[in-house]
């Protein structure tokens, strides 16, 4: 750690000097609370005057990342630096090569990432905690009819703008806010970047307010910590955000509009009754695991 003649700055592990990050947290933290408040407002005051409530809801969703994650970002980098892009790591161009990896271990872990989301829905509070229970269950069920009202019926075009809502620009907002600030300011203090990491990825997974889905969420954005991390660049998380993103919508919205047919990602590996669900869980988990070693081998 090196620190520059007048004290204001601090060199660090992110290779940079930053104006006072601890100042820089707070206003990042600042701005998201403000806009949390006044978006609610802002968007209640659309559907009001937009009829349509599905297009009511997507332009919900576009102000709210616009305004909760990407503005903050900006702001806080712009304030705290002279270097905003090189804070946030959007200067960097993504190796292709680890990007490539990345999309791959992403897609082997599946299999073992939906056991894990299938555990963490089936947690269950204590029983003197089961009003708790109750309102943590209506916030997932109301999330659930949120992405019903988007998918179900849906026409292809219909379809596309959603992955540009959901896929691309919250996988962008989510992590320019939480990677690209919130990360590489802790990463300019003293703290261990492993602790900083799994911090992050904690408030992440916290500020989404989905308790059902905490761990596989939290388990996801260390991920895409640990890529911005050894890639020095934001673009290697953002894209490998907007595929996870992608794929969510377009099997979400393939199982909404089809639900006779049999497939069902979100089940793949869930059921360990079987054998071959045994067999493809634990060659997830060791691929997932490879893979990781893999992308880490390139930023060496």
């Amino acid at each position: 750690m090196e620190y520059m003649n007048n004290g204001n700055y601090r060199r660090d592990n992110i290779g940079m000097t930053v104006r006072q990050p601890g100042s820089a947290l707070i206003l990042l933290f600042s701005l998201f609370a403000f806009f949390l408040i006044l978006t609610p407002i802002l968007t209640g005051w659309l559907g009001a005057i937009i009829k349509k409530p599905v297009a009511a809801l997507r332009i919900a969703m576009v102000v709210q990342d616009l305004l909760v994650f990407i503005l903050p970002a900006i702001i806080t980098a712009l304030v705290s630096t002279r270097l905003p892009a090189k804070l946030m790591a959007v200067d960097v161009r993504p190796n292709w090569r680890m990007l490539l990896l990345s999309l791959l271990t992403l897609l082997a872990s599946v299999p073992a990432m939906n056991l894990v989301i299938e555990w963490n829905q089936n947690i269950h509070l204590p029983a003197n905690m089961g009003q708790i229970e109750q309102t943590l269950r209506m916030l997932e069920e109301n999330a659930a009819a949120v992405t019903d009202m988007l998918m179900a019926g849906a026409s292809i075009p219909s379809l596309i703008v959603s992955v540009l809502i959901v896929g691309a620009l919250a996988g962008f907002s989510e992590e320019l806010f939480f990677r690209g600030a919130m990360q590489r300011l802790i990463m300019s203090s003293r703290m261990n970047p492993h602790a900083v990491i799994w911090i992050v990825s904690l408030l992440f997974s916290l500020f989404h307010f989905q308790f059902f889905g905490f761990v596989p969420r939290m388990l996801l954005g260390a991920f895409f910590g640990y890529l911005l991390w050894w890639s020095k660049s934001l673009w290697i998380p953002v894209i490998v955000h907007m595929f996870n993103n992608t794929v969510v919508v377009c099997s979400t919205w393939y199982a909404t509009n089809n639900p006779e047919s049999a497939f069902n990602a979100d089940k793949i590996g869930t059921d360990l009754n079987s054998a071959s669900s045994i067999i493809m869980v634990s060659a997830s988990l060791l691929l997932t695991i490879v893979g990781i070693m893999a992308i880490r081998r390139q930023q060496r």
